[in-house]
């Protein structure tokens, strides 16, 4: 697998890893196994932000099974579409590419069209999302700005979604906004997918 970027912390070898390392590197092969995108070398280190997080893995212990929960409550409660918007907007905000990389992926899963994944990605909004989906969009572009959230997007949102789904994108997005600073800080690289032949 050839990646685009030399990592700035290099991959971990499984076989090195201590006590610490090894708890969240098999909480990753448990969580991350049905992931539409590279997420392990060919070797079977962790490549993303759970690379950067076994350099810290009392940090990463706390902080990838919040990320799994925050991810699965957002998608419970506003459907995995709207979720993927929310993301796809703050990952492509943060110029963080894993997150582009990877999100994209999920996006196509999750039903997203080629040109909306496009247009997302360029900062703007489709013209053909549900309505929550454009709930969702307006909501993390307010929250990606500075300041507090208009009390007309906030209040649309919240009639859209719910105050529990409205909740679940404010969880969704703060953690998006700290993995895309993860990702820029070690200039986390993205697997040259697009490769014939690699996997």
């Amino acid at each position: 697998m050839k990646y685009d970027v030399e990592a700035r912390l290099p991959f971990l070898n499984p076989e090195t890893l201590n006590e610490e390392q090894k708890k969240l590197y098999d909480a990753n092969i448990t969580a991350m196994e049905t992931m539409p995108y590279i997420w392990l070398t060919k070797d079977r280190e962790l490549n993303g932000p759970s690379n950067a997080m076994l350099y810290e893995p009392a940090i990463g212990n706390m902080l990838f099974p919040l990320n799994r929960e925050i991810i699965r409550t957002s998608i419970s409660r506003n459907g995995g579409s709207a979720h993927e918007v929310a993301i796809l907007l703050t990952v492509s905000g943060a110029k963080a590419h894993y997150g582009m990389y990877a999100h994209t992926q999920l996006a196509r899963k999750f039903g997203l069209t080629e040109k909306q994944i496009a247009v997302l990605m360029n900062g703007q909004k489709p013209d053909d999302l549900t309505e929550k989906e454009e709930a969702a969009y307006d909501f993390a572009y307010a929250l990606n700005q500075a300041g507090a959230v208009p009390g007309a997007v906030y209040d649309r949102t919240k009639a859209v979604l719910g105050q529990e789904g409205l909740n679940a994108l404010v969880y969704a997005v703060a953690m998006f906004k700290m993995i895309g600073t993860i990702l820029n800080a070690y200039n986390e690289p993205v697997p040259e997918y697009r490769e014939a032949g690699e996997e």
